[in-house]
């Protein structure tokens, strides 16, 4: 008996968790009823995954604060003073005035902030849309070097010579690991993928132990938690690789094999010694000679010296692992208890267990929020090189944990630049280069200010940057979004948004070796309009209608044109009409899991794993480093009187929302408490005579928020932790946004950033950026949302904060 109800895949609301889930969306009459998990096919039948986010999520489209109408500012910005308009009326108003504005100040007076993660699913036609847009308008991207995320980033491009490569793997291999290190994450509470192959790797035999600042829900789950101080996360990490050298427990024929490890490095200058053809020099052990090896070249020796310094032609030089053993010296094991707090018979525990276990994986997040964060990640790679832990089933080290199968690639290009990459007009900005031009340039050179994807007043921090700073020197602020945002209520116009319940796209990176259509489960609400519609209407005012001439699903036609091997190589070929009958298609995969690691090639320019990058000497970085952060209190820094503050001041996330996605469900806001809270150690609690439930306000010198205290042993001694995701309205005064330094700013900047972004071009050819396809959208800053310090006071009943 048929009960009325259909199904359509969507991509959930809470996409930007790096879970990426699809959802199952049931409709019946017109209306959501339900989501559930998606079934997959083959192999990944199993791999659909659905939390209280995407259950939830079905509210979305129907609830009262949702955006339904274009809005036009009617008061003071941030006043919330509005009327509503047509879409008429905002399209020829804003492009009326984006018009004057390239007249009188440049086409790249108008600044096009694109954060992609925010609209679901990354890289959809939001994304691909908007670069089209700015190329061919001539539009400034703000936010190359955007200071998130990019610790992973550095580590990948230097020592494996790729970015985004190395962001996804397959979280299947857990399966057969024997020890599993989560470091600086926590997926049981927030990857449900990576959850449950933790859980079958524990089923089989595994040992987990998580190290981080917070005791949570994965560590409450593991068999051992090893608590770190803030930022300390490297002295950890490069002790246990000091360790392992001492003992001699590295794997001698993976290091040769794979590895700059035998590669000779001249004294003089700390750069590879070469001949005169450019070769890199070994010394054969049993002939007692150099012998020059070709990039990305065997060794043509049978014994080359792995450990040894020599003198050629006048000049000294070492083995790149005796120049790892030298450096990997200092971090002795009591060293490392002085930064991180970890004991000395710990982390020599940890460090023998992880060399044991015959298949051992460091799983990181992107949970790491600091200067050092890249520093992190470098040495959680050493430490797989030294133990020769990549590139086997079991075995491996991930950092941006993105749990997905092998990465598919779309026939994206001739959308985002249709007269080539030579023609594109964008101009690609690095962030801290556009915070320095708001702050300082007169005139200013940035006139519009068009939010595609993002919430930057918000998820950007410093909240006062933009409100005092950056707002007033626009003369229009556009702002696209389903709710009013913190950013929008600053907006001159408020443009209504599709959610993915109401709009076609075409799904890749969170299918599971699956292309997965993204198609609309009910009619839009209100007015809301889709991408292709918003940028087709502005285009035929603003004289680029001509490019702007197809439907969404014309335009997912052509993204599924793609060479890419393993999409190409569908049988029968993958068309846009096959995709609507079936609604998902397995892509052509080998019969493994994807391991970003498999067959240990490496687009670096030795061709090597290079745990010593000669691109990094003129920093004095060429090998991972503990870099103390950029502020947030140390014991060096607190015993000295040279902190900044007393407390180290950090947001953490809350497993019900999703950056602040679900903050306007009132039951997701219920589980959350009902209102923002801040958490403190009841040691610290009791120092400075603060109760449970006390007003405090936590302040620095560049905001504060006056908030309610919450004592919480999970919560490290000398740290202070406000939930992330409330928006500004939900707090009584201040926000903790305030406290934040100001992601992807000159603060954040220094020599390492910049050589980083000159590698980069240097590899490109061309200034990178995230509208020109280049790998070097995130190169140039670093993440510094959890590096703050701060202080904090108790505020008497009556006091104004």
């Amino acid at each position: 008996m048929s009960t009325g109800e259909d199904f359509v895949y969507t991509c959930c609301p809470g996409w930007g968790d790096h879970e990426f889930c699809v959802l199952k969306t049931i409709t019946k009459d017109g209306k959501i009823v339900r989501t559930e998990k998606v079934k997959y096919t083959g192999a990944e039948e199993n791999e659909g995954y659905i939390c209280q986010k995407g259950i939830m999520s079905c509210r979305q489209p129907y609830n009262e604060k949702r955006l339904l109408y274009p809005l036009k500012r009617a008061g003071e910005r941030g006043e919330g003073k509005w009327e509503r308009i047509s879409w008429d009326q905002a399209m020829d108003e804003i492009s009326d005035k984006l018009l004057q504005l390239r007249d009188d100040y440049g086409p790249e007076s108008l600044v096009m902030w694109d954060v992609v993660a925010s609209v679901p699913p990354s890289q959809g036609l939001a994304a691909v849309l908007a670069s089209r847009f700015m190329g061919l308008w001539g539009a400034t991207d703000p936010i190359q070097g955007y200071g998130l995320d990019n610790g992973p980033f550095y580590a990948a491009f230097f020592d494996m010579g790729n970015f985004y490569k190395y962001m996804t793997t397959d979280p299947a291999n857990f399966d057969t690991s024997n020890l599993i290190i989560v470091w600086g994450a926590n997926p049981v509470e927030n990857q449900h993928r990576m959850a449950k192959h933790l859980v079958e790797a524990r089923w089989n035999g595994a040992k987990i132990i998580d190290i981080g600042l917070l005791f949570d829900a994965t560590a409450g789950y593991a068999d051992q938690f090893i608590p770190v101080k803030p930022g300390s996360d490297p002295a950890l990490s490069m002790a246990m690789v000091n360790r392992i050298i001492e003992k001699k427990q590295y794997k001698t024929d993976f290091l040769l094999a794979h590895t700059v490890a035998p590669f000779l490095v001249r004294d003089d200058n700390d750069m590879f010694m070469r001949d005169e053809k450019g070769r890199y020099i070994v010394w054969d052990s049993v002939a007692n000679e150099a012998v020059a090896v070709p990039a990305g070249q065997e060794i043509p020796c049978e014994n080359p010296e792995l450990d040894g310094q020599h003198e050629i032609d006048g000049v000294s030089c070492k083995t790149a692992f005796a120049r790892l053993r030298e450096h990997a010296s200092k971090y002795t094991m009591e060293y490392q208890e002085s930064i991180t707090g970890v004991p000395v018979e710990v982390a020599e525990k940890l460090t023998d267990e992880y060399v044991a276990a015959d298949n051992a994986y460091i799983i990181g997040a992107l949970g790491l929020r600091y200067e050092n964060q890249g520093e992190s990640y470098r040495s959680f790679y050493l430490l797989g090189m030294l133990t020769g832990n990549l590139g086997r089933p079991g075995a491996g080290v991930t950092s941006e944990m993105l749990p997905a199968g092998f990465p598919i690639i779309f026939n994206d290009a001739p959308i985002t630049m249709p007269n080539g990459r030579e023609n594109y007009k964008g101009k690609m900005l690095r962030q801290a280069e556009f915070i320095d031009a708001m702050r300082n340039d007169d005139p200013c050179p940035y006139k519009a200010f068009w939010v595609i994807a993002g919430n930057p007043v918000h998820n950007c921090p410093n909240r006062g940057l933009w409100i005092d700073t950056i707002f007033p020197k626009m003369e229009l602020i556009v702002d696209i979004d389903i709710w009013m945002t913190d950013t929008g209520e600053y907006a001159d116009y408020v443009l209504p948004d599709c959610m993915p319940f109401e709009r076609y796209e075409l799904v890749a990176s969170a299918a599971y070796n699956h292309v997965v259509l993204s198609e609309p489960a009910i009619e839009p609400q209100g007015e809301a309009k889709d991408p292709t519609f918003i940028y087709s209407e502005l285009a035929k005012r603003v004289g680029l209608g001509e490019y702007f001439d197809k439907t969404a699903l014309e335009w997912i036609g052509i993204r599924l044109q793609s060479k890419y091997p393993l999409v190409a190589g569908i049988n029968p070929p993958l068309t846009l009409e096959r995709l609507q009958k079936e609604k998902m298609v397995r892509i052509v995969t080998p019969p493994v899991h994807w391991d970003p690691f498999m067959g240990l090639q490496f687009d670096t320019p030795s061709g090597r794993l290079e745990f010593y990058s000669e691109r990094l000497v003129p920093v004095h970085d060429q090998m991972a480093q503990y870099v103390p952060p950029l502020e947030a209190p140390t014991p060096q820094t607190l015993a000295n009187g040279t902190a900044k503050h007393p407390y180290h001041f950090f947001s953490g996330r809350q497993r019900f929302f999703m950056q602040s996605m679900f903050t306007d469900d009132p039951v997701m806001a219920h589980l959350s408490g009902d209102k923002p809270t801040g958490r403190i150690n009841p040691a610290d609690a009791k120092e400075e005579g603060i109760k449970d439930g006390d007003t405090v306000e936590i302040y620095n010198e560049r905001g504060h928020v006056v908030i309610e205290m919450r004592l919480d042993q999970a919560i490290p001694p000398g740290t202070v932790q406000v939930w992330f995701g409330w928006r500004h309205g939900a707090f009584d005064n201040g926000m903790y946004s305030e406290l934040i330094v100001p992601l992807g700013s000159p603060e954040t900047i220094d020599d390492r950033a910049m050589n980083w972004v000159k590698c980069v071009q240097d590899v490109n050819g061309y200034q990178p950026g995230f509208g020109t396809g280049g790998i070097g959208g995130m190169a140039g800053a670093w993440d510094t949302i959890w590096d703050c310090a701060c202080d904090i006071r108790k505020v008497s009943d009556g006091e104004e904060a």
